[in-house]
């Protein structure tokens, strides 16, 4: 993995390890005790350390611990819940809209979607979209959408991002198509947009590849 991302996922930690935490869990709702702090992303149950930031699996039985899809701290999970975490105040609400991440804006701009199709990432379900759609549902995904296969997944609290599968035919590759709430970004920096699109795909690969 790139230094500047594993750079950027300390700045966010030490950014996370200053800001109040008795505020960020009233402002979020969080559970929390002395140790570790709850949040739910991406419908599990996860830990943080208090004092280190370490990201970890915090099933409420042992059993439930089996499943986790990601074991320990990783950068996109990391950036994501610091950077969501770390906004304190009025928790923002999702709008239940939809749209495509240049048409949030930031530093792409409009008339880049089609460069956003994912067609590596799609290509690994081509042709088992029954599969993918369990797989979808394991993910705590609920059906959406007029795509071959389309689900909205949880991120946190309320917010979701909606996952749109187009199958191969005879003239178009496989491809995927990420779709955010309107208010997406009073929940995190337009940037960490792209850290989420990559933790949906691999919370669906992970229960995919379990199949």
């Amino acid at each position: 993995m790139p230094d500047n991302y594993l750079k950027m996922e300390q700045q966010a930690r030490d950014l996370f390890l200053k800001v109040d935490q008795q505020a960020m869990t009233d402002t979020w709702g969080l559970e929390a005790d002395e140790d570790f702090i709850y949040p739910v992303f991406f419908g599990q149950r996860l830990k943080i350390d208090r004092k280190t930031a370490e990201i970890s699996a915090a099933p409420a039985a042992p059993e439930e611990g089996a499943g986790y899809f990601i074991p320990k701290s990783t950068v996109n999970d990391s950036l994501i819940l610091f950077d969501i975490l770390s906004r304190t105040g009025t928790a923002p609400k999702a709008s239940g809209q939809w749209a495509s991440i240049s048409m949030l804006g930031g530093h792409i701009g409009a008339g880049h979607d089609r460069t956003l199709r994912n067609e590596p990432q799609a290509a690994y379900f081509a042709g088992q979209t029954e599969k993918l759609a369990e797989a979808c549902s394991a993910a705590g995904g609920e059906p959406f959408s007029k795509a071959d296969v389309g689900y909205a997944l949880p991120v946190f609290r309320d917010l979701k991002i909606l996952f749109q599968f187009w199958d191969a035919d005879d003239e178009f590759p496989a491809s995927i198509k990420y779709l955010f709430d309107t208010n997406a970004l009073a929940f995190m920096h337009y940037e960490t947009l792209w850290y989420v699109m990559n933790a949906a795909y691999s919370r669906i690969r992970f229960e995919f590849d379990k199949l």
